[in-house]
């Protein structure tokens, strides 16, 4: 073909071994792709560098235009830039995952430095590391990637092997080469072992390390339970995926100039959703898990009535299938700042201390055994079936949280403000809940069996058919409280103020009512057998059904005949013998 006119011809991908084509017109002609091993092209008019991209120009015999391009400088220069975001963007993923294994949920919950340094003080907060950190990550990778689409760009344009056997690999870094190697036909010939390595190692850090750093922000801030902070992490997540997946379809049609082919229309939408649909899988599924975390229930039955094979366990129980529970974990931890050594336990110096600020976090199910939450601020915070039990929440602010079916059995919550808290369910054995304000709260079904809450406001509280066996409430407001079916058998109410209280139907068996005030409560079918009412105010009372059998009525004020004989078994009572004569001539034999 020595000598032929080939204006205009178009020869991707054509085999040209060994073939003259010296002298020959190539004025427009495309030889992207083309096998030009050995071949003579010497004085040939009208050859333009821009078409030989991807070409193997091994031995053959160039024009001197064309032969005196450096591919080293070019390749160089180009990638100047890419290999600074490329470090840049790898030293921050392994930086970022670093954090992510010093983060304890204490540092988590409280927003307390990121760094572990104390020396630092709260330079990095760690709501900015796992809010902020993935958001500038994902910047890094797409400024990264789209350099490297340039880098990829200015490499289709030069020959994939040069007449000296040079190819564009050797030019550059191998953790970028390594990306194309398969891209490229004539690299991709190679078989060695350790091009393979290379070539699945730099593709795994560039392209994947971004992914991977993302999905542990997402796994670590599972704990926090805030549902938008973790929609933000799985929409990073997905799009990371989607890069990784969508650049290198982008570079093999850059690359392969020889194999492009326009697509039809109505195939654009399948090739979207043939890169895609790998990033959407995993956008989907890690949607799915953070909804049946964050509103699912944990693997283990602690403090939760439903069953084991509730629907809503499966995403905890995935988790903990491998060793991961993805709620706190606060066990004996000290959240407030503790009392410095020496300083003794006063009143008034654990008044002083400095709280954990904790307003409206979402710690459902969280383990807290034994923490230390002296003076905490947990207003609207939600501690649903939270694990408390020997905490210390002395002075806590817990206005308005929901604590249903948490347990706090042996919790310190003396001091602390519930103002309408829903503990419906909640576990309060033996608590002590001294001088604490649990007015408008709602303790329905909860246990308060053997707890201390004497000197407590309770008004209006809500403790219908909840368990207060052997309570001490002493000297309490109960003012509005309801008590319905509620059992307060053998609870401490001396000089406890219950009136206008709803106790309809309430046990009240062996309680000790020692100038308890019962002003217009309702005690209608209440059981008060054996209980001791001496010096209980009992003036406008409804006592229409209630059992006196052995209660102890010696004392009381306001109490009529009247009373006493809508009662059931009200003449077996104790009274003083003035009352007992009224209710001897009302009630009659009867």
């Amino acid at each position: 073909m020595a000598g032929a006119d080939l204006s205009m011809a178009n020869l991707r991908g054509a085999s040209l071994v060994r073939a003259s084509l010296q002298n020959s017109n190539l004025l427009g002609t495309e030889l992207r792709g083309a096998n030009l091993i050995g071949a003579n092209v010497y004085g040939a008019d009208g050859l333009w560098f821009g078409r030989l991209g991807g070409t193997n120009l091994f031995d053959a015999v160039l024009p001197e235009s064309i032969s005196a391009v450096d591919s080293s400088k070019a390749i160089g220069d180009a990638t100047k830039v890419a290999r600074w975001f490329y470090f840049l963007t790898l030293g921050l993923s392994l930086l970022c995952c670093l954090l992510i294994i010093y983060t304890t949920d204490v540092r988590l919950l409280l927003n307390s430095s990121a760094i572990p340094f104390p020396k630092l003080g709260n330079v990095l907060p760690t709501t900015g590391l796992y809010l902020g950190g993935p958001i500038v990550l994902l910047i890094l990778s797409l400024r990264f990637h789209f350099l490297l689409l340039r880098l990829w760009g200015s490499m289709a344009a030069l020959p994939a092997v040069f007449p000296d056997g040079q190819t564009l690999e050797k030019d550059g870094p191998w953790y970028l080469m390594g990306l194309v190697r398969r891209h490229f036909r004539w690299q991709g010939e190679s078989r060695a072992a350790m091009t393979a390595f290379e070539s699945v190692l730099s593709t795994v850090l560039a392209y994947w390390i971004v992914p991977a750093t993302l999905f542990f922000f997402w796994l670590r801030y599972l704990t926090v339970q805030d549902f938008r902070g973790t929609l933000l992490h799985v929409s990073l997540v997905t799009l990371a995926v989607a890069t990784a997946t969508s650049v290198p379809f982008v570079v093999s049609r850059v690359l392969r100039p020889g194999d492009i082919r326009l697509p039809k229309s109505k195939n654009v939408l399948r090739m979207i959703l043939g890169t895609t649909r790998a990033a959407l899988a995993v956008g989907c599924i890690l949607f799915v898990i953070s909804l049946g975390v964050n509103r699912g229930l944990p693997s283990d039955r602690t403090g939760v009535a439903a069953s084991a094979a509730d629907p809503r366990r499966w995403a905890a129980t995935v988790f903990q299938s491998v060793g991961y529970r993805p709620y706190a974990d606060l066990t004996e931890a000290s959240l407030s700042t503790p009392l410095p050594k020496g300083t003794p336990w006063t009143d008034e110096n654990v008044a002083k201390i400095s709280g954990a600020r904790l307003n409206e976090m979402n710690l459902r199910y969280a383990r807290a055994y034994r923490a230390f939450l002296v003076n905490a601020k947990l207003w609207r915070a939600n501690l649903e079936g939270g694990y408390f039990s020997e905490g210390d929440l002395r002075g806590a602010n817990l206005r308005e949280t929901l604590l249903r079916f948490g347990i706090f059995d042996r919790a310190l919550l003396s001091h602390s403000v519930l103002v309408s808290a829903n503990a419906t369910g909640a576990n309060f054995a033996a608590a002590d809940l001294r001088f604490s304000d649990l007015s408008y709260g709602t303790f329905e079904n909860a246990v308060l069996s053997n707890a201390r809450a004497s000197s407590a406001s309770l008004y209006a509280i809500n403790l219908r058919n909840s368990s207060l066996l052997r309570t001490d409430l002493s000297r309490s407001d109960m003012r509005d409280a309801r008590l319905e079916h509620a059992v307060l058998s053998f609870a401490n109410l001396e000089q406890t103020d219950l009136s206008s209280a709803g106790l309809e139907d309430a046990n009240l068996t062996g309680a000790l009512c020692k100038g308890t005030i019962f002003l217009d409560a309702d005690l209608k079918n209440a059981d008060l057998r054996g209980a001791s009412l001496s010096g209980a105010v009992l003036r406008g009372a409804a006592t229409e059904g209630a059992n006196f059998a052995g209660a102890d009525l010696r004392g009381a004020l306001g109490i009529t005949s009247q009373q006493v004989c809508s009662a059931l078994n009200g003449r077996t009572a104790l009274m003083d013998a003035d009352l007992a004569g009224e209710v001897q001539a009302r009630c009659g034999s009867h």
